[in-house]
């Protein structure tokens, strides 16, 4: 059992208003509503899809009746559109030329009033039957058990999470969620509640401190494209320290079939109040407040279908701390896919201070924090991660990133807090936690100084302050498709699978270090900037065949060292 549930872990709504718009908060489906229902499904020249379709840009389709969905619209329905249990979203450009009938779903967007006909939309889901191909519609308004957590999502009814993995790591093995979820939209916006309890397979589920843990969340939100979110939460969880690096998809992956973490954690227990404002533009600005207490975590020693017999690499120890802590975001995300995006802009800015007490240091390298048992502390630090996609011609991109964050002021940084670059997020041809040295200098990590420092603390922690990463890509179409048989399958396509092949071209550069007293080495003045020349560098390139990535990375600061071979199941930015 405990193998199965491992290997399964690894494998708002908005219409805009108008005088030909009707919303129709019914119980029932009408027989006459029914009947068109049908009609359209059985026609010769009607469009069926079961799951996730999209219209893409450029494409025309005539009348269409989409089942469960989502329906994305980016480009022309020319004739009447239905959709059952499922939302309908419009990009700019997107046209339904007929009528729209929304049943037991939403529409999003149609800001532009994208619909040429009449729209109607009824919150009632509608109970059919499949019979082989043919459909059997029903007037009542209800669905059989196993699809009522597809209700709670698309029309916020109540939901029991029975299971509900997280990140596979070796310091919890599965964490399992369960516990019940509600969530109710309103015409002027949603409320959500939710309350989980963890169990974690690292030691076989034994029901002990260490294997438990929970989430409680409530979020209200006024609005719909435009609005208000406000939330609180309490929770008692295991946090990765700099998760930007790696998606959690990648890196569970990543421990459970090559037994390799790239992260590392830390246990964060207390709760939090937050506050945002978000807009259709794609901009969101929020803020929170949270009391913490942080504490260290063990490796322990899960199991792999792979390499299980293998050590893992040991936690690093983390600090121990009481900490207020005050955070502010912005995030402004124009991009044309977050999946695949092909132009557009991507910002992720991050803002926290920090106040309290750390009553236990973790040990660190020699030089990289003054010696000091433990007391107040107050800190500020900023991360900000900025990307741009350029479609330069058809079937070819040129994306640039740049990532930067650290220390503003105060005291020094918690170990929570602190940076490490190498590895298959950030500089791939510098193996992940190994020392880049030049000239004795580790310019990726802060944790060493050939023949002066003493040894590493155990796990090999990220101990730079601050650090500033580059990163540049050229992307190519292949004209190849690997995986086309899947185009035939809609709901595969709309999770990303059946693009193409692609060939990629890629240089990063970037280095961490500390601030302090100038040495010219990994310490800097908090006013300076390391010198250009000194940033460790690599190139690479690779075969993208739909989500799947082959690369190679070689260093070129390194010259004798070998050229690295390594996965990404997402664009590497």
């Amino acid at each position: 059992m405990n193998r199965f549930l491992w290997c399964a872990a690894v494998a708002s709504a908005v219409m805009a208003p108008g005088l030909r718009a009707q919303r129709l908060d019914a119980t029932t489906i009408p027989r006459e509503v029914v009947e068109e229902v049908t009609q359209l499904y059985d026609a010769a020249n009607t469009t069926r899809a079961d799951g996730a379709y999209t219209i893409k840009a450029g494409e025309t389709v005539g009348d269409l009746v989409v089942l469960r969905g989502p329906l994305l619209v980016e480009g022309r329905a020319t004739g009447k559109v239905i959709v059952i249990n499922g939302n309908i979203e419009f990009r700019p450009g997107g046209e339904v030329g007929g009528d729209l009938l929304v049943i037991g779903g939403s529409i999003i967007g149609n800001e532009n009033n994208q619909v040429r006909g009449s729209i109607r939309t009824y919150s009632a889901r509608m109970s059919y039957e499949r019979d082989g191909d043919r459909v059997r519609w029903s007037e009542r308004a209800e669905d059989p058990w196993w699809r009522r957590r597809d209700r709670w999502q698309n029309r916020g009814w109540g939901d029991l999470r029975l299971v509900s993995a997280r990140t596979y790591n070796r310091v919890e093995g599965l964490p399992i969620q369960f516990g019940p979820a509600f969530g109710r939209e309103f015409d002027w916006g949603r409320v959500s509640v939710d309350a989980l309890g963890i169990i974690r397979s690292a030691n076989s589920f034994e029901w002990t401190p260490a294997n438990i843990g929970h989430t409680a969340k409530a979020e209200l939100r006024f609005g719909r494209t435009d609005g208000v979110r406000l939330g609180a939460r309490h929770f008692d969880v295991v946090e990765s320290v700099e998760p930007w690096q790696l998606s959690d998809a990648e890196a569970g992956l990543a421990a459970f079939f090559l037994h390799r973490d790239f992260r590392d954690f830390y246990n964060r227990h207390g709760g939090s109040l937050s506050a945002s404002v978000f807009t259709r533009r794609h901009l969101e600005i929020g803020g929170s407040w949270s009391h913490v207490r942080w504490g260290a975590r063990t490796a322990n020693d899960p199991w792999t279908p792979f390499r299980d017999t293998d050590r893992w690499r040991a936690n690093p120890d983390m600090d121990d701390a009481r900490l207020h802590l005050l955070q502010g975001f912005l995030k402004v995300d124009t991009r044309s896919d977050d999946r695949q995006p092909t132009t557009g802009w991507y910002l992720n800015g991050e803002y926290e201070y920090g106040n309290g007490t750390i009553s236990r240091y973790a040990p660190t390298t020699a030089g990289v924090r003054l010696p000091t048992v433990g007391g107040a502390t107050t800190y500020d630090r900023v991360f900000v991660d900025l990307r741009r996609y350029n479609r330069v011609a058809p079937g070819a991109q040129l994306n640039f990133r740049v990532v930067a964050g650290g220390w503003l002021s105060g005291d020094e940084l918690p170990m929570q807090r602190r940076f490490a670059l190498g590895g298959p997020g950030t500089l791939p041809g510098y193996d992940f936690r190994l020392a880049g040295l030049t000239n004795g200098v580790d310019r990726l990590q802060c944790s060493d100084v050939a023949g002066t420092s003493g040894p590493v603390p155990v796990g090999s922690p990220g101990e730079c302050e601050r650090m500033a990463l580059a990163q540049v890509e050229f992307r190519g179409d292949l004209g190849l498709d690997p995986f086309g048989i899947l185009d035939e399958d809609r709901e595969w396509r709309r999770r990303g699978w059946g693009r193409g092949a692609q060939w990629v071209v890629f240089a990063d550069a970037g280095r961490g270090w500390l601030v302090g007293p100038d040495d010219g080495g990994r310490t800097f003045a908090k006013s300076k900037m390391p010198k250009l020349s000194t940033f460790q560098t690599d190139i690479g390139l690779g075969l993208v065949l739909d989500d799947l990535g082959l690369y190679l990375a070689k260093p070129l600061n390194q010259p004798d060292a070998p050229v690295n071979f390594f996965i990404r199941l997402r664009p590497r930015f």
